[in-house]
């Protein structure tokens, strides 16, 4: 695919060089939907089709965090590709040599007895006058892995879950004779972790016990069945359809979910009355429960608002400036 770049940061040549280099296999026909780009909230994935110009032109300070990512997945199938590396590792484990013999790489005729290894193979499944397609990050021994460079509120939060599991579960939907396991198997390599960020997270409770204590760490998530994947798969496909001529404003806003907005985030003010700024003393509360209980102190009167936390999935979306939900959301100061 060819794109129009743009420096409005000046960037110099080396990081511009390297950002612009995208090894990414597009697929040009016009029916085709990645497992990527299907699991992306229906508002984006509608506009993005539906300015098509937009997603063609990109500066390149947006592509950093991107070419991390694919940066970080290159070495870690480099790394399955090498024998000595995969040795090492094995004998970390407490693994035999015999081991290595059994372990073999994209194999076609997989033997009993052989340990299989999928590395970055693309997919593909006509459904409903579409074509899904999926390249994986890793099969080993019939389960689903992924690496995810994502920062460290993302996992405390569980920002991505939902997405992660919906991949893997497409994954294995259009991988089912490769993939046997029920769990997708997320590797996370967290991108602004630091040690004394427990420190940093001590002053609030939700967030101090699930600090991690590394910078890479992994997770199991279960995925779904394959009858509940496909259902979902053509329900998806089905909405893209009704809405692909819909005039934007009558699209389906994103949820709460899908902005990454977190319920620890969110709070809930009493005030005298609704002309003031400032709450009640002890009048700020996590939950409409509490803030009623207060209230309740304060003889019944007032009112209670309700804020929610912070949006932080609009700036990672390709459409964002022409999106009028995250214009709306920019006005009322709730873009992270």
């Amino acid at each position: 695919m060819a794109f129009e770049y743009t420096n409005k940061y000046k960037l110099e040549l080396p990081l511009a060089i390297f950002l612009m280099h995208d090894s990414y296999d597009y697929d040009g026909r016009p029916n085709v939907l990645s497992a990527t780009k299907l699991i992306k909230p229906l508002r984006e994935l509608i506009l993005t089709a539906q300015n098509p110009e937009k997603s063609k032109t990109i500066d390149v300070s947006d592509l950093i965090q991107l070419r991390m990512g694919s940066a970080i997945h290159s070495a870690c199938e480099e790394a399955w590709k090498n024998p000595d590396n995969v040795m090492k590792a094995l004998k970390l484990f407490g693994a035999s040599e015999s081991v290595m013999d059994t372990i073999k790489i994209n194999p076609e005729n997989p033997m009993p007895g052989d340990t299989s290894v999928y590395i970055e193979q693309r997919v593909e499944k006509e459904i409903d006058d579409f074509i899904i397609t999926g390249a994986y990050d890793l099969i080993l021994d019939g389960e689903v892995n992924d690496y995810k460079s994502t920062g460290t509120w993302g996992f405390i939060n569980g920002s991505g879950i939902d997405g992660y599991i919906k991949q893997g579960s497409i994954y294995k939907w259009l991988n089912s004779d490769k993939i046997t396991s029920n769990y997708v198997h997320i590797h996370y390599i967290l991108t602004d972790w630091t040690k004394n960020g427990g420190r940093k997270h001590s002053q609030k409770p939700h967030h101090k016990e699930d600090y991690p204590l590394t910078k890479a760490l992994s997770r199991k998530y279960p995925l779904w069945s394959l009858e509940e994947t496909e259902e979902w798969i053509v329900n998806r496909l089905k909405q893209f359809k009704y809405f692909l001529e819909s005039p934007q404003e009558q699209l389906p806003e994103c949820t709460d979910e899908e902005l990454w907005v977190s319920k620890h985030d969110s709070e809930y003010k009493h005030y005298k009355d609704s002309s003031k700024t400032r709450a009640t003393n002890g009048g700020v509360h996590k939950t409409m429960d509490g803030a009623l209980a207060h209230q309740a102190t304060q003889g019944g009167i007032g009112v209670i608002k309700h804020f929610p936390g912070p949006v932080r999935r609009c700036n990672y979306c390709s459409v964002e400036e022409i999106c009028s939900q995250a214009k709306r959301l920019l006005a009322e100061g709730r873009l992270a």
